[in-house]
C-alpha cells in the first residue's frame, strides 16, 4: 500500500512538473517570456533551444501517465485481495 501511493503523488508532482516544462518551453518559444536568447538563458538552463525543454516535458508526462497508470493498477488489484 506504501508504494501506491507513493507512487501516486510521484506521479502527480510529475505530471505537475512536465506541464510546467511544456509551458515555459512554449512561452520561451513564442517569446512571451521576452526575447528569445535572453529567455532560453533565464529560464532553459542548460537547454539549447526551447524545443528540447518541451521534448524533455512531454518525456516526462509519458512517465507520469504511465506510473499513474501503474499506481491506479495496483489499487485496483490490492482493493480484489482485501
Amino acid at each position: 500500500m506504501f508504494f501506491t501511493k507513493f507512487a501516486r503523488v510521484v506521479a502527480w508532482i510529475l505530471l505537475v512538473g512536465s506541464v510546467t516544462r511544456i509551458v515555459t518551453g512554449i512561452g520561451i518559444a513564442t517569446e512571451i517570456l521576452g526575447p528569445y536568447e535572453e529567455a532560453l538563458r533565464r529560464y532553459g538552463g542548460r537547454a539549447e533551444s526551447s524545443g528540447a525543454i518541451i521534448d524533455r516535458g512531454v518525456y516526462a508526462l509519458l512517465i507520469a501517465i504511465a506510473l499513474g497508470a501503474l499506481a491506479e493498477i495496483s489499487s485496483s488489484v490490492r482493493g480484489f485481495r482485501e
